[in-house]
């Protein structure tokens, strides 16, 4: 006799599984930026990496209507951001190799058991129609 399975249940256990380990993780990596841009191996602090934005921004309010001053402050905007993006670190704090493999057994154990409930062909009714 096979033993039916509750898929609301092994849901919720999943999520709560993988809401632990996903936790526990990113409890563990400290995040740390600088703001500045490096281009060829030189660093350009962050008062050159806003000069685009604010050209662009006293270019339209001399000329609102002019396309140049709307794609150089879209430039400068995107230069920020990239600046920002680009300078970010992720350092994992030193832990065990136990607490390491708890930490991915939770994540993946739970994304696995919340994929099976979401991604399970409805197999069980095709087996019963047979």
């Amino acid at each position: 006799m096979k033993r039916r399975r509750n898929p609301l249940g092994q849901f919720v256990i999943g999520m709560v599984m993988l809401a632990a380990g996903l936790y526990w993780f990113m409890s563990n990596v400290t995040v740390s930026t600088y703001f500045g841009f490096h281009i060829w191996g030189y660093r350009l602090g962050a008062g050159l990496v806003v000069v685009p934005f604010i050209a662009g921004i006293i270019w339209l309010f001399l000329n609102v209507d002019s396309m140049g001053a709307k794609i150089l402050t879209a430039v400068g905007v995107v230069i920020i951001l990239a600046a920002v993006i680009s300078n970010i670190r992720f350092i994992f704090r030193a832990t065990s190799l136990y607490v390491y493999l708890i930490m991915l057994i939770l994540i993946f154990g739970g994304a696995a058991l919340v994929g099976q409930v979401l991604f399970r062909w409805p197999k069980d009714e095709d087996e019963k129609r047979k």
